[in-house]
């Protein structure tokens, strides 16, 4: 299907929101719902251009967008083209970042960037399972798995439990190499929550995408065998890396 022999889509002029980055959205969205599949080449600058109604200018600063996020990739004198498939993140109880390592069959490549320690919170504490005045160990990183996904994750644990668990990980590059040096040998994923929001000028850094681009949000508890807490994450994705996958118990026929 060739969206360029469509109607043309309609600009909302004077809303507040910049023509570029409507035509982005606009065609983020064909990506997203399989207009364009991976490989596929996009609608020359020429027809966008006569498309949406704009400047060359306008279209290609779009176009520069869409590369900056990984979404497309530009080729001299080819076009522009989707990008490859988003990896599959299956969000199940055994959901873990080395199992995404495993798949690009990758060593264990986490950086640690930061890590402190901070008064636990009333509702942190109700996530983590602490009592009263507990204290956290926080590790602030940046997870890698091929030459294209990466993570800025922030991870706040027992720090009376956990102590020295920044060390671990900046030894191993593994979270799970590290929880298992401070005796957990297996865990599992409790909860996921997914949000959206814009990063943080120092993410945005780490994870080499521009300051005013998206990121998803994934947060999550991991608990021990014993089903106790063990630590509180937030992962900072950038959007069109990572496609998350659910699934029911349901099977079709």
């Amino acid at each position: 299907m060739d969206k360029a022999s469509n109607e043309r889509p309609a600009l909302r002029r004077g809303a507040g929101v910049a023509v570029w980055r409507q035509i982005e959205t606009d065609i983020e969205v064909d990506i997203q719902t399989g207009l364009y599949g991976p490989g596929d080449r996009l609608p020359s600058e020429h027809e966008l251009v006569g498309l949406y109604g704009v400047n060359r200018h306008t279209v290609r600063m779009a176009l520069a967008k869409l590369a900056g996020r990984g979404i497309v990739t530009a080729h001299k004198g080819r076009g522009v083209f989707v990008a490859g498939e988003p990896f599959e993140y299956r969000l199940d109880r055994n959901a873990k970042w080395s199992e995404v390592e495993k798949r690009f069959d990758a060593r264990p490549s986490g950086r640690l960037v930061d890590s402190y320690r901070r008064p636990s919170t009333a509702r942190l504490s109700r996530m983590l399972g602490l009592g009263a005045g507990a204290e956290l160990l926080v590790t602030e990183s940046v997870r890698t798995a091929g030459a294209d996904l990466a993570t800025y994750g922030y991870h706040m644990f027992d720090a009376e439990r956990f102590d020295g668990i920044e060390q671990s990980f900046a030894e191993s590059g593994s979270f799970t190499q590290a929880l298992s040096r401070h005796g957990v040998g297996e865990f599992f994923r409790a909860s996921t929550w997914i949000d959206c929001r814009m990063p943080r000028p120092r993410e945005a850094a780490a994870l080499g995408i521009p300051v005013e681009a998206p990121v998803l949000v994934m947060t999550y508890v991991d608990c021990d065998a014993a089903r106790k807490p063990i630590l509180l994450g937030h992962a900072i994705i950038p959007q069109g890396r990572l496609r998350f996958r659910i699934d029911s118990d349901f099977e079709a026929a």
